[in-house]
Order: structure tokens, then C-alpha cells, then sequence
């Protein structure tokens, strides 16, 4: 666990619960490049790189089910800074996360759903490995 990134999360969290507040993440994707944006310093050195949001790749060999793995270049051109995360899904609300929390995104989210968002956020920053 990068305890720097954490750090970040948790002074820049509000931003990132007010985007889950107005509508549902249609994806896992979706939150992860969220968590990616509010990392984020806009900072190129190579001393200190930064996980760039425009540097999401998703790996995902699974069906119904498996793991998705994110690869997210650090900021800069050309990276040698990677660092990767990995979400578990399935293919029914009691076996994927995502669908657990919402499986109908016709309506606002609730405030419980909020904080399972931000749960959800805060494990893929919590799981952010540098390779």
C-alpha cells in the first residue's frame, strides 16, 4: 500500500464522493480512472512520478467472471513508472461489488450507494502497486 496515495485520497475524497453523488460509475473502469484523477499532481518528475488518469489500461481475460487488472502509466512522456490494481467481478449482484451496490441506475444515488462507491475507492487505491 502506497501510504503517499492514500494520504491523497483522503485530503481529496470529497471531490471524488460528490462525482459519485450525482450519478452511478457505469464501470469499474469508470472508478478507477476517478480515483486516478484526484491522485493525480500534474507532477513529471521521475523522482516523484504520478499515476497519469490518461494512462488507464484495463487487462480483462475473464467471462462472466474474474479479475480485471488496471495498468496506469505514471505522467511524463514516456513512462517507466507503472503501477497496477486489480477488481475481482462476477456476473450477479452477489457476486460482483459493483452490481451489489447498484444493479439500477435509472434513480439518484442513494447515500448508502455514495459510501459503498467511496469504499470501493478506497480499496483500489489501497490495492495501487508500483510493478
Amino acid at each position: 500500500m502506497n501510504k503517499e496515495f492514500v494520504d491523497r485520497f483522503m485530503t481529496r475524497k470529497e471531490a471524488l464522493r460528490a462525482t459519485f453523488a450525482q450519478e452511478h460509475p457505469q464501470s469499474y473502469r469508470e472508478i478507477v480512472e476517478a480515483v486516478i484523477a484526484i491522485l493525480y499532481d500534474g507532477d513529471y518528475s521521475s523522482y516523484n512520478p504520478t499515476p497519469d488518469p490518461e494512462r488507464v489500461h484495463e487487462v480483462d481475460d475473464g467471462d462472466y467472471q474474474g479479475t480485471l487488472v488496471y495498468v496506469i502509466g505514471a505522467a511524463g512522456s514516456q513512462p517507466s513508472t507503472y503501477w497496477y490494481t486489480e477488481v475481482d467481478y462476477g456476473s450477479c449482484s452477489g457476486c460482483d461489488t459493483l452490481l451489489g451496490i447498484c444493479d439500477d441506475y435509472s434513480e439518484a444515488p442513494t447515500r448508502q450507494q455514495v459510501d459503498d462507491y467511496m469504499t470501493l475507492a478506497l480499496h483500489i487505491v489501497q490495492g495501487l502497486k508500483v510493478m
